[in-house]
């Protein structure tokens, strides 16, 4: 390690500026680092949550406090391998390395624009999907793997499921009604699989729209009806291998299976995990 090293400021306030918590490792502060990065996240977090932008006051504070270290630093430390010129470029890129990897593979959070899954899901609603075994994967616009979903367990009706359409990049969460093979039929507002309609409960009466409690394979959840628009019918169909049936939990203002037809195994993003209402 190199003693009686100093570091330059300009370089530590330009860091600060840009990497904000990864300046205090080319000041050879780690436990500064820690700090920071750990506040940083957590207000990430909040930022995300309630829509603010906060984090942003780390581009201010960082290279103050830096500079403040540089003018005190101690000749007397020993500099670790982590200050040196490639130390920060290899933390930081294993460090969002590994943040691609869980959203590509793992774990990715997403913002819901429309009202179409409604009540369930609100406009400006953030929901994380679980993507391990789904066989499309990617992150930030990049498309590594468009597989089929590995297991057909994973696939369950009743649950909320991400996926794409068909040819683009966009992202759309329905609720999954029928599996390949189901038969399916629409009429009015029932549904009807296999033979069999849903059980469908009336909740409450509000303004313009009708709440209702539905039950599918153990999985209750609530939709809405408008009261002024007619809902469309749909002849009984049979569902090809690997094709999907999804939903809108707003059933009379949803784009969905209906309008785009059947969802193939190979454009399933993952199943949703968690809701965060806005």
């Amino acid at each position: 390690m190199d003693i009686d090293w100093k570091p330059k400021t300009w370089v530590a306030v330009l860091l600060g500026v840009f990497l904000q918590a990864f300046t205090f490792l080319y000041l050879n502060r780690p436990r500064l680092f820690w700090v920071y990065l750990l506040l940083s996240v957590l207000v990430s977090v909040l930022d995300w949550r309630y829509q603010t932008s906060y984090v942003a006051i780390f581009s201010l504070i960082c290279p103050i406090h830096a500079y403040l270290v540089v003018r005190h630093f101690n000749l007397s430390c020993e500099r670790a391998w982590y200050s040196k010129w490639w130390g920060i470029p290899t933390i930081y890129g294993t460090f969002f390395t590994s943040v691609f990897l869980v959203r590509a593979f793992l774990y990715e959070p997403f913002v819901v624009p429309s009202v179409s899954m409604a009540p369930t899901i609100n406009s400006g609603d953030y929901v994380l999907v679980k993507k391990f075994g789904y066989g499309t994967y990617g992150t930030y616009g990049i498309k590594l793997i468009n597989d089929d979903v590995s297991s057909a367990d994973l696939m369950q009706r009743g649950k909320l499921y991400a996926f794409y359409l068909p040819g683009k990049d966009v992202i759309f969460v329905k609720r999954l009604i029928a599996l390949p093979g189901d038969t399916l039929a629409i009429t009015g507002n029932q549904i009807i699989l296999n033979g069999s309609a849903l059980t469908t409960e009336k909740l409450s009466q509000q303004e313009g729209h009708t709440v209702y409690q539905q039950v599918l394979d153990g999985v209750t959840y609530t939709i809405r009806h408008l009261r002024m628009r007619a809902s469309g019918d749909m002849q009984e169909v049979i569902l090809p291998a690997k094709s999907y049936f999804f939903m809108g939990d707003n059933r009379d203002n949803s784009v969905d299976s209906r309008h785009l037809g059947y969802i193939t195994s190979d454009n399933i993003v993952g199943e949703v995990s968690y809701i965060f209402k806005s």
